[in-house]
This record gives structure tokens, sequence and C-alpha cells, in this order.
């Protein structure tokens, strides 16, 4: 038995599960348990930050426009396993019995995933559990209307409340959801989703910080972008004999993994995953990635100078939209990866600038675990 229900689905990144991480986290502060339900492919680097994970049967998209679900083997995945997994979930959420069930994205986002998230929803209701979605502040835009207006009608239907981790002094959730107005009253801003830094720290660490970190998320993509900031390295002139951390994700490919290890020239040290990530970047001179939720919230938090090229593949909209806001808030330095060159990156690399004190609040996940602890109290 727990609190709190949490259900992850992860696809291609691990954003959605960091940001639920940090948000578990600051429910266990408040002594909240938590179990997690993931249906993502499991890895060791994974922390989820809850009392208990149970693994549902895995799954991931089969390429970055997400045509289809496979399993971690890449075999297409039937009605079978539908079947399955829906046993699964409601076999879960009986166990363990919560007293609120907390969904990521859904219905805004994992639509695959109504077969088994919609009996889950009966399930709570027949409970008198309430549901509530976790939301980042930004969705991909979906050009059919009628999908965009049931994601509307099942919100309606079955959520208790919306929080949309964002802030709308820079953006309300009503700029990719065009109905927002009709569920109004059921959304609430928690502020984005952040990791807290201690300021101690960051004042150390401002006048010392060296070498370029290179990140590419989960993994999953990002290859192209490694490979140039790699070579980026022999054409910058503030960073070149610095040393380069780059960390592919736990998701990248193991034969190119190997590829780029046998091939690494000296200062460039390679990493499939770093446990303490946000130390080093907060360390670091220049922060080079995709601009994914989590490491824009990272480069906020730790004030690092950043060059960022967001990931834009498979209709995905949501990075560069929320980057150039940011890019002309002069947070970041923003790069198209179309036509982008070694020598181009290494020169915004060298003149990448620290962050400009930008107005939004970063306390997503304490507000997240503030506002549930009071549903959880109002429904005892």
């Amino acid at each position: 038995m727990s609190d709190v229900m949490v259900y992850v689905q992860h696809l291609l990144g691990i954003g959605h599960v960091r940001r639920m991480a940090l948000i578990n986290q600051a429910l266990r502060d408040r002594g909240i348990s938590v179990t997690v339900a993931s249906g993502g492919v499991p890895d060791d680097s994974l922390d989820f930050a809850a009392s208990n994970v149970i693994q549902l049967s895995p799954c991931k998209t089969a390429d970055t426009g997400f045509s289809g679900l496979v399993d971690p083997d890449g075999n297409a995945l039937g009605d079978d396993w539908k079947q399955a997994r829906k046993t699964q979930l409601l076999k879960a959420f009986r166990e363990t019995s919560p007293k609120l069930l907390l969904i990521e994205m859904f219905p805004f986002g994992r639509r695959a995933f109504r077969f088994e998230l919609i009996p889950l929803f009966y399930a709570a209701k027949e409970a008198g559990v309430p549901v509530i979605c976790s939301v980042r502040d930004l969705l991909v835009r979906k050009k059919d209307i009628h999908k965009t207006e049931w994601m509307r009608d099942t919100a309606r239907e079955y959520l208790d409340a919306v929080l949309v981790h964002g802030d709308p002094q820079l953006f309300g959730f009503d700029r990719s959801f065009e109905f927002t107005d009709d569920i109004s009253d059921l959304i609430t801003y928690t502020g984005y989703v952040a990791p807290t830094i201690d300021e101690a720290l960051l004042g150390r660490v401002d006048a010392h910080r060296h070498g370029v970190l290179v990140s590419a998320g989960g993994g999953a993509v990002g290859a192209e972008l490694i490979r140039l900031a790699i070579a980026a390295r022999l054409f910058s002139q503030k960073y070149n004999d610095a040393t380069w951390d780059i960390v592919t994700g736990p998701h990248f490919p193991s034969d190119q993994f190997e590829e780029l290890r046998s091939q690494f020239p000296d200062g460039v040290v390679l990493h499939r995953f770093l446990s303490d990530f946000r130390e080093r970047m907060a360390g670091a001179a220049v922060s080079v990635s995709q601009a994914g939720y989590n490491t824009l919230m990272d480069v906020l938090a730790t004030r690092t100078p950043a060059v960022m090229v967001p990931f834009a593949e498979g209709g995905e909209s949501e990075q560069t939209e929320r980057a150039e806001v940011l890019s002309k808030e002069g947070v970041i330095s923003l790069l198209d990866l179309d036509g982008l060159s070694a020598q181009s990156l290494a020169k915004q690399i060298d003149n990448a600038r620290q962050p400009s004190g930008i107005k939004i609040a970063l306390d997503g996940a304490e507000k997240t675990a503030s506002i549930i602890a009071d549903k959880i109290k109002g429904n005892s």
C-alpha cells in the first residue's frame, strides 16, 4: 500500500522520469509514500525516488516518429500484450490501494495507452480515488482537431485536477492547448519542476567553472549532436585544451557507444550516465545539449551558460518552442541542427554567456507535493 500511485510511461527520452522523480522526492520529504507503475524499458540508472516500483511489461516507441509500440527487442506489440498490460496495471492499483492516482501526461499525451488508462480511471472512480494529471508546460500540437477535443473531453470526464508544470509568466497552457478555457477550473500552475541547488555551492562554483559538458538526454536520439560537439572541440578558441565530458544517456545505442569510445581524442571523456550530472553541470563552463524540459531546468537552476539544439523529429515541437522563448530572453544560445557544422557550434560554445535573471518559478516539485498532500487530506 502507498499514499500515491504514480503512472509513468517513457517511450523515447527519460525526461518524464526525471521530472516525476523530483516530484516523488518532494512527496517523500513530506512523509508521503509513493508507488510507481513504470511501463518503459527498465534501466538500472533510472531512479524513480519511490518507495516501491512496479515494472509493467515494458515497451518503447518503434522510431523517432512514434509510429508504433515495440518490446525492448524491437518486436511489434499487439492486442494480447495490451490485455496483459491492462491486467497488470489494474492489479497494481488494487494492491497499492492508493489515496491518490497521479498520471504522467495522459490524456494530453500517451494516447496510445488509453487501452489501459481509461479502465484505470474507472477503477479509481469506483474506489473514490482522485485522479490528477501531471503535465509539462507545452504539448506537441495535434494536426487532427478531433484528437485535441478528445483530450479535453477525457480530462473533463475523469480528472480531478491538471497540474501544469510551468509558469504563466513565461507562457500559459493555452499556448499549445486550444481548449484550455474549457478545463480552466481543473488547471493549477505549479511552476517549473527544477532541482534544488544550494546557493552557497553556486556561489563557489561560478568563479571556478571549467570544461564543457555535452549531453543527449536519455540517449535514444542525439547521436549527431554528440558527434558534432566532439568535432567542435578542435575549433574552439576558449576550450580546446579543457576537458569535454560527453554523456550519451542510458539509451544511446550500444554499437554507436563502442564506436565513439574507440576513436575518442585526448581531453574528451565518454560517459553513458553520470549520477552527479547536475553537480557536473553546476561546475561546467558551458553545457551543450538538446532542449528538453529537464535539461533547461538544470541550466536555469545551475545558472550554466548553455548552447542548445532542440530535438524536432517526428512532429515534436515543444523543445523548439520553449527554447525559442528562452533564447529571446537571453537564457540560452539556440541552434538548429540542420546545416550545423562543428565550426559554427564551436563559435557558439565560445560565446555562451551565463543565463540572465529570468523571473519564473522553479519550485514546481515542492508546489506539486503540497497540492497532492492537500488533496489526500481532503479525501481522507
